[in-house]
C-alpha cells in the first residue's frame, strides 16, 4: 500500500498512477495544505496487491531505449505562433493528431481558471492547451479515460510534464502503438493553491473576475515574454518574472512541489516519444537565421514512432537540425538539471498558510525590487524605441 507522509512528499509527483491503477479504488489524490495532491489510501479496503507501489514513475528506473534526434523549430503560421509560449511546435503536433483521428490531451483552463487535463477531438477545441501553463494540473480520471480508448483501439496524444508522461506509461503497464507522448523541459510545477490566492488578489485588486490568462504574452517579444492577463471590465496587468508576484514565486522556487527539488525525470532519456521546449539561442544553430524576437521551438524525438510523428506532423513547420548537446547546454538546462531548494520557501508557506494576504506574503519573502518595479513600468516604452531589445542582446 502506498503511503505517503509529510518526510517522503519529495517522493510523490502528484501523477495519478497509484491512484488510477488501484483496482479496488481505495487511494483518493488530496489535497494537501500547500495545494498539492497526494494520494491516501484507505487500509481497510486494500487488498495489498501492490500495484500502486508497482507503476509509481519515481520508484522505477527510466528504460526506454532512446533514439534521439534534435530540431529547432517554428510554426509557419503567424497567428498561431504570435499566441504560442514559443515556436508553435506543439500546435503542430496537436493539429496532426486531429487531422488523423487522434484525440488529444493537455493542460487547460477550467472556467474558474485552475489548471485541468482536458481532451480535444477538433482543432477548434485544442486551441485551449496552446501556451505554458505554470501550475500543476489537475489530472482526475485522465488516465483512466485515456485507458479505455486505447484499449478500444482509438488514437490518443498525450501531452504533460515530464512526470505526468512517465506516470500515463508505467500505469498503462505495457506500450500502445495507438499512444504518442509529449513531455516539455520543466522548471518545476507551482501550488495551484498559490495560484488560486493570486487570482483572488487580483480579482480583488481590479473589481471585476478574469478573463483571459497567457503567461507567455509576446506583447514585448519573445525574449522579455510577460504574464498576461484580462480582466472582463476591460483592464489588464502585464508584468515579467521581476516584478509579478505569482511567475517570481514560481522562478525563485519557493512555491514549487516538494519533488521537483530532487526530480527523478530530469534526463535527457525520457519515458515519452517526443520532448518540445524554448529555443532561445536560433542563431546558434542557423547562422544566417536572424533572432525576430517571435520564438522557436527546440524539439527532441526519443523514439522511432516519436520521430516518425514529428516527421508527418513538420508539413507546416520551418525546421532544423540541431546538436543535442548543444540544445540542451544553451536552451535546455532544465532537462537536466532540477531547481535549487532555498530555504525561503518554509517560510513562504508558513505565511500563506497563517491566511497573510499573498501581496504580504511577497514582499516579505520575496520582495520586489524599485529598480525591477520602474523597469516594468517602462517596459511599453523601452520595447516600442528597440531599447529592450538592445538590452537582450547585451545580456548575452
Amino acid at each position: 500500500m502506498i503511503n505517503i507522509d509529510n518526510n517522503s512528499k519529495k517522493d510523490c509527483c502528484g501523477c495519478t498512477a497509484c491512484s488510477s491503477v488501484c483496482p479496488k479504488n481505495c487511494i483518493t489524490m488530496t489535497e494537501d495544505n500547500e495545494g498539492f495532491f497526494y494520494p491516501v489510501a484507505d487500509g481497510n479496503s486494500c487488498i495489498n496487491c501492490g500495484l500502486c507501489e508497482k507503476v509509481c514513475p519515481v520508484k522505477k528506473e527510466i528504460s526506454q531505449d532512446s533514439i534521439q534526434q534534435s530540431f529547432v523549430s517554428r510554426i509557419n503560421d503567424k497567428e498561431v505562433l504570435m499566441n504560442s509560449s514559443s515556436g508553435g511546435a506543439f500546435t503542430a503536433l496537436s493539429r496532426f493528431a486531429i487531422n488523423n483521428g487522434y484525440t488529444v490531451y493537455g493542460g487547460a483552463y477550467n472556467e474558474c481558471f485552475d489548471v485541468v487535463h482536458d481532451s480535444a477531438k477538433t482543432n477548434e477545441e485544442a486551441v485551449k492547451f496552446r501556451g505554458s501553463k505554470y501550475v500543476q494540473s489537475y489530472m482526475g480520471d485522465t488516465f483512466k479515460n485515456i485507458k479505455k480508448q486505447l484499449d478500444n483501439g482509438d488514437k490518443v496524444l498525450f501531452s504533460g510534464t515530464p512526470c505526468q508522461c512517465a506516470g500515463l506509461v508505467s500505469y498503462l503497464r505495457k506500450p500502445y502503438d495507438n499512444l504518442v507522448t509529449v513531455d516539455f523541459v520543466c522548471h518545476a510545477v507551482p501550488s495551484p493553491k498559490v495560484w488560486k490566492l493570486y487570482r483572488d488578489y487580483l480579482t480583488k485588486k481590479y473589481k471585476s473576475n478574469i478573463k483571459s490568462v497567457n503567461f507567455r504574452s509576446k506583447i514585448y517579444g519573445y525574449h522579455c515574454s510577460s504574464i498576461k492577463i484580462d480582466m472582463e471590465n476591460g483592464k489588464s496587468q502585464k508584468m515579467g518574472l521581476n516584478t509579478d508576484m505569482f511567475l517570481k514565486s514560481f522562478f525563485f522556487n519557493v512555491s514549487c512541489r516538494p519533488s521537483c527539488y530532487d526530480c527523478h525525470f530530469k534526463t535527457v532519456d525520457r519515458m515519452c516519444d517526443i520532448t518540445v521546449f524554448d529555443c532561445w539561442n536560433i542563431t546558434r544553430f542557423v547562422p544566417n537565421k536572424k533572432d525576430d524576437d517571435k520564438g522557436y521551438s527546440a524539439v527532441i524525438t526519443h523514439s522511432e514512432k516519436g520521430a516518425k510523428f514529428f516527421k508527418q506532423a513538420s508539413t507546416c513547420l520551418e525546421v532544423f537540425d540541431a546538436d543535442l548537446d548543444t540544445l540542451i547546454k544553451y536552451d535546455g538546462k532544465y532537462a537536466v538539471k532540477s531547481i535549487d531548494y532555498t530555504p525561503k520557501r518554509e517560510e513562504y508557506f508558513r505565511l500563506v498558510n497563517e491566511g497573510l494576504p499573498i501581496d504580504e506574503v511577497t514582499k516579505r519573502v520575496i520582495p520586489i525590487k524599485a529598480k525591477n518595479k520602474l523597469m516594468g513600468k517602462t517596459k511599453g516604452f523601452l520595447h516600442a524605441t528597440g531599447l529592450m531589445s538592445l538590452a537582450q542582446k547585451l545580456k548575452k
